[in-house]
């Protein structure tokens, strides 16, 4: 079958000790235009992103020495590169813990080289296209609401003299609230406001996604303005008032 290249060459790092799993996806994806470069081990990833310069990194999380979580933490310490976590184990657990610490996907082995293909485009597209439109967005840079202040550019939370850099989950997650404040939204609305029409994840996720929102803005404002509404997802309330302490 001849398939067709694509003009736009993708750079991953491939992070596994699996010799036959990288011959694997070497042969399927490049020639959709991907481009592979792969380390067998965790130590020296952070020196890999900063030296190659990839577009996104396949992190499997049973490596030889540090597993792949110790690595995600470390990179997630210097960078908001889009990760795709990869494990044979493929429980629950895993996904979740994988979720919450920064990873932007998460896939089970053994997987169908297409769905691999499918996820790192989609993962790319999220990281690269702004999400929809916000009715509270101020500026072309920045998004405010209260004493929290969202940098559009540089993907940073800020408050106060406070900032925190964050991945693009996390950021397309935070600036769907932050421009609806006060909305009750639902979990389809949520992964419509942050991902677009045309992305699929299940609620769990979205869940996922929404605590670990939460845990980055504790680190602003000690109580996260992110709600609970029990039955019908979740609200942001401003901070005017409701007893948030000042910046």
């Amino acid at each position: 079958m001849v398939v067709e290249r694509e003009k736009v060459r993708i750079h991953i790092l491939l992070v596994d000790d699996d010799a036959r799993l990288q011959t694997n996806v070497r042969d399927f994806l490049e020639p959709y235009g991907c481009r592979i470069t792969s380390m067998r081990s965790g130590r020296g990833v952070e020196a890999a992103v900063r030296e190659q310069q990839p577009d996104i990194v396949l992190l499997d999380v049973m490596l030889p020495d540090d597993d792949g979580f110790v690595v995600l933490r470390r990179l997630r310490g210097v960078s908001a590169l889009p990760v795709i976590m990869l494990t044979a184990r493929g429980n629950d657990a895993d996904r979740i813990v994988g979720l919450e610490m920064g990873a932007d996907d998460y896939l089970p082995k053994p997987f169908n080289p297409r769905e691999l293909l499918a996820r790192i485009k989609a993962v790319l597209r999220r990281s690269s296209t702004p999400p929809d439109a916000a009715p509270r967005e101020q500026s072309r840079d920045t998004l405010t609401v209260g004493s929290i202040r969202l940098d559009l550019k540089r993907q940073r939370l800020e408050r106060g003299e406070r900032s925190v850099q964050l991945t693009t989950t996390e950021f397309r997650i935070i600036r769907a609230f932050m421009g609806r404040p006060d909305e009750v939204l639902s979990r389809d609305q949520i992964q419509t406001l942050a991902f677009g029409e045309n992305y699929y994840c299940n609620d769990r996720n979205i869940d996922v996604y929404v605590s670990r929102a939460r845990t980055i803005l504790r680190k602003l404002c000690e109580e996260s303005p992110i709600h609970t509404v029990w039955g019908a997802g979740y609200r942001w309330i401003s901070d005017e008032g409701d007893g948030l302490p000042p910046a």
